[in-house]
């Protein structure tokens, strides 16, 4: 359970920074896949490599689906934290894959269903 609220308040924070990074840019001008590319550090392109670029698509159409259906971007969050548990991931690595995913959340609502975007204020600490 511990573990699982770490990992949940690492995407948190990922989402609230990301954020604060897409709505000073022009998010929408620039595809999904280069925008979340410029936002990750070295260790967060590694988990990308893990993850690839078909799952990180999916997860950020999912997490506008998601929303779509009057969900919240911390129930989405949970989901996906719950997920990272089962890959068999090293702590430092959840961490990171935590961040990742977050990055990869709010770029997607920012790219995908920008009048989502509020949603993803909410989290804001």
């Amino acid at each position: 359970m511990m573990k699982r609220n770490k990992i949940y308040q690492s995407l948190t924070i990922s989402i609230t920074v990301i954020l604060n990074v897409l709505l000073s840019s022009r998010a929408q001008a620039e595809s999904f896949e280069n925008l979340l590319k410029s936002s990750l550090t070295p260790p967060e392109v590694e988990i990308h490599n893990i993850m690839g670029d078909k799952k990180a698509l999916e997860t950020a159409r999912n997490a506008c689906i998601f929303l779509q259906k009057g969900n919240s971007v911390q129930e989405f969050s949970t989901q996906a934290a719950i997920s990272l548990l089962q890959l068999g991931l090293t702590q430092e690595q959840l961490q990171t894959a935590a961040l990742y995913t977050g990055k990869v959340i709010a770029t997607g609502v920012t790219s995908f269903c920008p009048e989502y975007k509020s949603k993803l204020q909410e989290l804001q600490l």
